[in-house]
């Protein structure tokens, strides 16, 4: 839905020949995937920001490790929210 309104929006922006508004339709225009994706998925830009965050922290660290297998058992339990209590 949010698709098909932003295109009658912008169609009707770019028929009223206002500058301004044309510019910032532009601009919506090409952010537009992030937007669509944001509205489907509800995870913000500082969400994932956060994220390469903390995995730059984990890729600064990972010299100290053997293989890039323990790189990636580190991420997956820092960051995949795993239940590592014994059942």
């Amino acid at each position: 839905y949010a698709a098909k309104y932003f295109k009658r929006w912008y169609e009707k922006v770019i028929e009223s020949n206002i500058p301004e508004m044309i510019k910032a339709a532009k601009t919506l225009l090409n952010h537009i995937e992030g937007i669509l994706l944001h509205i489907k998925t509800n995870i913000s830009n500082g969400k994932i920001e956060g994220m390469n965050s903390k995995l730059r922290g984990f890729t600064k660290r990972a010299f100290g490790f053997k293989t890039l297998k323990n790189l990636k058992i580190t991420i997956f339990i820092a960051l995949g929210k795993l239940n590592l209590t014994p059942a």
